[in-house]
């Protein structure tokens, strides 16, 4: 089960037929489970269908992250520091998600949820059990506290994403009421469900805002049990763990415990998988899949080649203009500098042919702008024709193409063209702003080592347009403290949109969002248009007016280039020691790149069966 904590909306699939929209979230009196669209598919002693009930809860899982990811706190929710990414094992939710419906949130931290008829108000009822790992009860005014810190000393997200919350009060002991500043937010009772629980006896005491390597109380299924930073971290499922009988947990948490080992670069990474030094690995390079699966463990079948599909979006792997920065911010620049990425080539030569090139922020999903704007779409385009690209109304969007083999002279003389129409003049064979004579130079950083082979290629294409672009690698602190300044040119963040979108398009694309550090609208988008049609997402009264915003918002996004988007694959993949196992029924939203393996799969018991 994976914690949220707060991050992007659920990633989950609509399903195929009609949804009465009047059915959705039942209003009005006290309820195990909310649905954004029909009924939630689980009643309160229906276990979810898609895990192993019978798993053995036993083992250990060993995995592995790069020491690029090295962490000095263990508190995920602010910007300070860089966080161990799997302690957010260490903490609870008010709700879970249903990982294989369209949106539904179940009880967890919660023993009844009840949202007002009228959509103004929510509230929790606990369970009398829940507690933390310190045996202190979990109360309302632990959720009140929960609440008021993460918006008041977390993340700017939390702010963004439960803007529309006026305030929260403990009306007794074990419940909670959240007061809504309008009536409009229908996604808002749900996205509360995600409220991380922690302790304020606990984290009253000290600084919210500081790193913190001190093991937290917590109020989650595991426990830190040791840990060297820098190299290692161990998890222990916490024997005393309140909610290890609820029917929402079941099948989940199945392993003892959770080590997972730095490395200092992917080859030595690699080399520790071959010989079994950690247990499995999402895979991120088409190349090491293709050529280098072939090492005794995996001829003898004891290591295992698994590809997953399932109901998400492809993820937007893309190249973020920053367009704080001048040289940015006409559209025709940006359009010029997609002009100069040849995806075919790279395809062929780089990555086996593993990836699609992306044309849309929501590809593979019924979200995902096609053809010319329908009729609902128009409704919401056509009062703000003024304010959008022309091709938003007139054509699909496309992304050039080239023959794969490197030839881009036809992409590179419409560059040129754009370029030239946006002020741009080449003076000594460099690339200068006609009017100040700035010459156009710009930096991409990046953590990743391997990824010059990408960026090398555009760069050397602008080059032949007189532009200057250069490649810096930079470890991971510098690169999040960085990102979380909007100290940047250019720079590549990935992250799924979801299949639900939306408050949290406010904090990727709002034009508020664009003036708070730490915020995810990395291009600095301020568009009034933009802003509309997230409004109108974060309003829909129903699926099919949340589908026609969100193709939309996909044309606006694409037609003014804020982001150069790259690719993806249509696949996760995966390789484990065969003493893993991992459900039958792949869940529709998937396993991630790791959580969902933390929390669904499981040990063979057998000692033989290790390696």
């Amino acid at each position: 089960m994976i914690r949220l904590l707060g991050s992007a909306a659920l990633v989950l699939l609509f399903m195929l037929g009609a949804v009465d929209p009047a059915a959705a979230i039942v209003r009005g009196k006290p309820v195990h489970g909310i649905a954004m669209y029909g009924e939630p598919k689980y009643g309160p002693t229906q276990p979810f269908d898609f895990l192993n009930l019978n798993a053995p809860r036993t083992g250990i899982l060993v995995m592995a992250n790069s020491v690029e990811q090295t962490y000095d706190t263990f508190n995920p929710f602010t910007l300070k520091g860089s966080v161990q990414p799997q302690a957010t094992l260490l903490y609870d939710t008010m709700m879970v998600d249903g990982r294989d419906e369209t949106y539904s949130m179940y009880c967890l931290t919660c023993e009844t949820v009840t949202v007002a008829p009228d959509n103004t108000w929510m509230e929790f009822k606990l369970r009398a059990n829940a507690h933390f790992n310190d045996g202190s009860p979990i109360t309302a005014d632990d959720i009140v506290f929960s609440f008021n810190t993460l918006v008041e000393k977390g993340s700017p997200l939390y702010r963004i994403y439960w803007g529309d919350v006026a305030k929260v009060d403990a009306k007794d002991k074990s419940t909670v009421r959240f007061t809504f500043k309008n009536d409009s937010n229908r996604e808002l009772p749900m996205i509360l469900g995600q409220l991380p629980v922690l302790s304020k006896a606990y984290w009253s005491k000290r600084d919210f805002t500081a790193t913190t390597l001190d093991k937290p109380v917590t109020s989650g299924p595991y426990l830190i049990e040791s840990f060297e930073v820098g190299r290692n971290i161990q998890y222990k499922r916490d024997p005393n763990y309140w909610g290890k009988d609820l029917t929402v947990n079941r099948g989940f948490y199945n392993f003892e415990r959770i080590r997972v080992e730095y490395f200092r670069d992917d080859t030595v990474r690699f080399e520790a998988f071959k010989t079994g030094g950690f247990d499995f690995t999402w895979e991120a390079r088409a190349s090491n899949w293709v050529n280098e699966y072939t090492f005794p463990a995996v001829k003898d079948g004891r290591v295992q080649k698994y590809l997953v599909t399932d109901g998400e979006p492809m993820t937007p792997q893309a190249y973020i203009f920053n367009l704080r920065k001048p040289m940015f911010q006409d559209r025709r620049v940006r359009q010029a500098m997609n002009y100069a990425f040849d995806f075919d080539s790279l395809n062929r030569a780089v990555f086996y042919q593993q990836y699609e090139r992306l044309r849309s922020f929501w590809q593979k999903s019924d979200l995902e702008a096609k053809g010319l704007p329908g009729a609902d779409e128009l409704k919401l385009l056509e009062p703000l024709r003024d304010k959008l690209p022309p091709e938003v109304f007139t054509q699909e969007f496309t992304q050039p193409t080239t023959d794969g083999k490197g030839n881009t002279r036809e992409n590179l003389l419409k560059a040129r063209d754009l370029l030239a129409a946006a002020g741009w003049v080449v003076k000594d064979g460099q690339l200068v702003n006609g009017k100040t004579g700035q010459p156009f130079v710009f930096e991409i950083i990046e953590t990743q080592q391997g990824l010059d082979k990408v960026a090398n290629p555009w760069l050397q294409n602008l080059q032949r347009l007189g532009i200057k672009g250069t490649l810096r690698f930079i470890d991971s602190t510098q690169f999040q403290n960085r990102a979380n300044e909007f100290d940047y040119d250019v720079v590549s963040i990935s992250y799924p949109l979801g299949l639900n979108p939306g408050n949290e398009q406010r904090d990727y694309w709002g034009s508020e969002a664009a003036e708070h550090k730490g915020s995810r609208n990395y291009s600095g988008i301020k568009d009034p248009a933009v802003d509309a049609l997230v409004d109108r997402i974060v309003a829909a009264p129903d699926r099919a007016t949340l589908a026609a915003a969100t193709r939309a918002l996909d044309r606006v996004l694409t037609w003014n280039f804020y982001r150069l988007l790259m690719y993806s694959a249509p696949a996760d993949r995966f390789a484990y020691w065969s003493k893993l196992h991992h459900p039958e029924k792949v869940p529709l939203r998937g396993y991630g790149q790791w959580e969902g393996v933390l929390s669904m799969w499981w040990a063979d018991p057998s000692p033989t069966e290790r390696r």
